[in-house]
């Protein structure tokens, strides 16, 4: 191979790379998303927790990817995407995710919400309904934070919550520390933890805490009522919350489906465990 046709393989190359991790403006703003889009198919919409980004998906994208459109993105003011001092919300959030589903023209995506991006699911559908998602994934988050735990699927009580939000007012980075050690079932390196903490460090102290005060004030109980039965819905608990969950669920949304998960973030852990919990949901619907 001659040296001109082997650098324009490279840039070819380089350019395939490029094309599927790129910016999205959003209309009307000087907002840009940082977005992964890799293969063809049903579009797949992974979407980080708070303050998370893309990179936490890493063990899903190849996998996906394959018979799927893959996509991830970080969300206003998280990882690479533009920082803002307003619309730090999780009803703008999912105001960006209708913006960007229409900016990469997708029809019936299937949403994938981690922790906090499960508000931003629930929030597209309190404000556009079910009738443009094919499926939702909820992993490992509560339609309500703060309730009484021996009714509700909450997370707990306002004061379990005190001393928390007085790290991340004046420690962020202890704080950030300590929800990584919280969302992982094993032990990492220093090297695997220093990029996570520098991931969640990427959100301004004011973003993340808007974020965080809107989680807790929100309630979105009803919300998982409008989803039932209108689409199929998977909710992927910890082990130590699916009895309680599982229960609430066939109170609340029958027809759900419920599965256990070893950690807050069991996709980065085990990901072929949990791309297989993923695959065998989204196989069932796609078979019917």
């Amino acid at each position: 191979m001659t040296f001109t046709k082997v650098l324009l393989f490279f840039l070819l190359g380089t350019l395939s790379i490029s094309a599927q991790k790129k910016y999205v403006t959003l209309p009307n703003s000087e907002v840009q998303l940082f977005v992964e889009d890799f293969g063809k198919g049903q579009p797949i919409i992974f979407i980080p927790g708070w303050t998370m980004s893309t990179q936490f998906f890493q063990n899903q994208r190849e996998h996906y990817a394959k018979n799927y459109r893959y996509i991830s993105y970080d969300p206003r003011s998280q990882g690479k995407s533009t920082k803002t001092e307003s619309g730090n919300t999780y009803a703008v959030h999912a105001k960006d995710l209708k913006h960007l589903m229409e900016a990469l023209k997708l029809e019936k995506p299937i949403l994938v919400g981690w922790s906090s991006g499960c508000a931003a699911v629930f929030e597209f559908v309190a404000q556009y309904g079910t009738q443009n998602l094919r499926q939702v994934v909820l992993i490992d988050e509560p339609p309500k934070w703060i309730g009484d735990s021996s009714n509700e699927w909450v997370y707990g009580s306002f004061d379990g919550y005190r001393g928390s939000l007085k790290e991340l007012l004046h420690d962020p980075k202890a704080y950030s520390k300590a929800v990584v050690d919280w969302m992982l079932e094993s032990e990492i390196t220093e090297e695997q933890e220093a990029w996570m903490i520098g991931e969640i460090m990427q959100t301004p102290k004011y973003a993340a805490l808007s974020l965080y005060i809107d989680g807790l004030i929100s309630d979105y109980n009803q919300t998982v009522k409008l989803i039932d039965g209108q689409i199929p819905a998977l909710y992927m608990v910890r082990d130590s919350w699916y009895d309680n969950t599982s229960k609430w669920l066939k109170n609340n949304a029958p027809q759900a489906k419920c599965v256990a998960i070893s950690s807050h973030a069991m996709f980065w852990e085990k990901p072929e465990e949990f791309n297989k919990l993923l695959d065998d949901f989204l196989d069932s619907w796609e078979n019917k």
